[in-house]
């Protein structure tokens, strides 16, 4: 049996934490319902307490941006600070280095590289 969802390459898997604000009673829920919902994602965890979320997906068909996007649509936002502005941009590179990956065709070393 898997660990993962059906669909997720554990090779591409991301897993990011961002600080979030304004997550309350009444969208915390459907925040987490609506990423979970997302294909080729393998799991959400929203502290409503904390302002906190971890997310898992494979980042050769989701980035960052989608998921903060889903957050902002439902009234809360990330944290404005130094660390959570540094750590989006880290998670935007991890995302944009897994897409390049997933993406790359390896040549056989009996052909010609491609130019």
């Amino acid at each position: 049996m898997s660990e993962h969802r059906s669909g997720i390459n554990p090779g591409f898997l991301a897993k990011h934490s961002l600080s979030l604000r304004g997550v309350n009673e009444s969208n915390a829920q459907i925040i987490a319902e609506e990423l979970d919902e997302l294909p080729c994602v393998d799991g959400v965890w929203l502290n409503e307490r904390k302002q906190s979320l971890k997310i898992a997906y494979d980042a050769s068909h989701h980035n960052i941006d989608e998921m903060i996007a889903i957050v902002e649509k439902h009234g809360a936002a990330i944290k404005d600070n130094w660390w959570s502005r540094t750590r989006v941009g880290w998670q935007r590179q991890i995302d944009e280095n897994i897409k390049d990956n997933a993406r790359h065709e390896a040549h056989c070393c009996n052909k010609i590289p491609p130019h």
